[in-house]
Formats: C-alpha cells, structure tokens, sequence
C-alpha cells in the first residue's frame, strides 16, 4: 500500500515537472517572440540611428584618351557597404557610412618599356587590364515619400557628396601579338587632381525603395545609386609606361537590410 503510494505521487511530481517545464518553455518562446517584434516607440524618434547593411554589383563606365587607346570597356564589379541612418523628420533622414568598392577596366593601348619610348602607330598592340579598390565615405539626405510607421512600402530619394580613397590597384599588360606579359602586379593608380595622394571626391544620387517590417522598425531595401568621380584616375601604367586620365563613372544596385 505505502509502494503504491509512493509511485502515485513521483508520477504526480513528475506530471507536474513536466508541465513546469513545458509552461517556463513557452514562456520564454512568447517573452523573445514578443521581444523581437515588439515596436520600440524610440525608434521613429527624432534623432534616432538605425544601421543599413547592403551589397551589389558595380556597373562602371570608362572614358579613355581617344588618340592613345581603343575599345575600353569596363570589368565586372561589386560594391559592399555600411551606413548610419540619423531620423531628423518623419520623411527626411541623414546618412553617412563606408563603402567598399572594387572596379575595373581594360582597353587596347601602348606601352613603353622603362628608359624607352613608343611610335604613335596606331597598332594599339598592347592590352592593359586595370583592377581598382576603393574605400568610400558617402554622405547622403535620404527623402521618403511616405511615412515608414504607417506603410509597408516606402518609395525614396537620395543624393549627396562623398570622398574616395584608392586603397590599391593592379595591372596586368599582355602584348597582344606575341602573347607575352610585360607586367604583372601592383599598380599605382591615382587621381589627376587631388587632396592627397589617392584622395579625392565624388558625387551621387539615386533612388530606392523598401519593405518596412513595421512591428520591429526593420527593413529590406533595394536601391540604384549614380556615383560620379569628380576627378579623372592617372594611369601611369608600370613605371611610367603610360600617362592616361580616364573619366569613370559607375551605377551600384544593392539590395540590404536596415536595423
């Protein structure tokens, strides 16, 4: 009798673990449900800083010395970012944040060997492939055309100036009729006119739109930026082989997340 006992109440106490167990589970589950989804008033405050994670590709566009190169076309490139989304109105934000961007191009040309010089003969013989990094510092006012609170698409502008700086080049010149490499390394690119050396600025503009996960002040943008050097690159190819001012230009198309 007192065995029996004995095992209808660890069966209770068990039922009763379990279940404790089981209801401090599905609290905890509710507690971080409610936490991740829950809206925080302050977030759509003035003043405000939300972060925007975002990656894409390049699409660039070269014009070279008309004379001294021929069929100069851009390689593919991509473009990784971060930015600081400062709230100073219900549709006007300021942005500010670091870009990577990685671009290139190749065109027909000449060369000169180091102590040589080359005839203007219109052979264009050599092929110049040109990789170019950059770290980048946007600055931006972002204009919505909806308030992001109350909608779940929010259509915008943006556009402001930057300043750019090459963190290294690389160049690679074949000699196109014999196939043989004359260069192959590190480059020196830089800016025909600039703040120091590969320094220098740009300008941009462009539009975008985004999801708002409206519960939690999150959400997913996809965006088209112009961005316009201000400066042409000097191409001096390798030791001097070369002296080209190249204008560029380059759309990025991004997509990211803001948090």
């Amino acid at each position: 009798m007192y065995f029996c006992n004995w095992i209808y109440l660890q069966i209770i106490l068990v039922t009763t673990k379990e279940m404790t167990i089981r209801n401090t589970i599905a609290l905890i589950l509710c507690f971080a449900y409610f936490a991740l989804h829950a809206q925080d008033p302050s977030d759509f405050r003035k003043g405000a800083v939300k972060s925007r994670l975002s990656i894409g590709p390049v699409i660039s566009f070269y014009k070279n010395h008309p004379q001294h190169t021929i069929n100069t076309s851009a390689k593919a490139g991509f473009c990784a970012s971060y930015k600081s989304e400062i709230l100073l109105g219900r549709k006007i934000n300021f942005m500010v944040g670091l870009d990577y961007v990685n671009h290139g191009f190749t065109f027909r040309g000449y060369y000169s060997a180091p102590g040589n010089t080359y005839l203007f003969d219109k052979t264009f013989a050599y092929i110049h492939e040109i990789r170019v990094q950059e770290v980048q510092l946007p600055i931006a006012f972002k204009k919505a055309f909806n308030y992001e609170k109350d909608n779940f698409y929010t259509p915008y502008i943006l556009g402001g100036i930057g300043a750019r700086y090459i963190i290294g080049s690389y160049y690679i010149i074949t000699n196109d009729s014999t196939g043989t490499v004359v260069y192959d390394g590190k480059g020196t690119m830089d800016f025909e006119y600039r703040l120091a050396k590969g320094l220098n600025a740009f300008a941009h503009a462009g539009l975008g739109s985004q999801y708002n996960f409206r519960t939690s002040a999150k959400a997913f943008f996809v965006e088209i930026i112009y961005k316009y050097g201000l400066a042409r690159l000097n191409y001096q190819g390798y030791r001097e082989s070369n002296n080209l001012q190249i204008k560029e230009s380059h759309i990025v198309l991004s997509a990211g997340l803001k948090f």
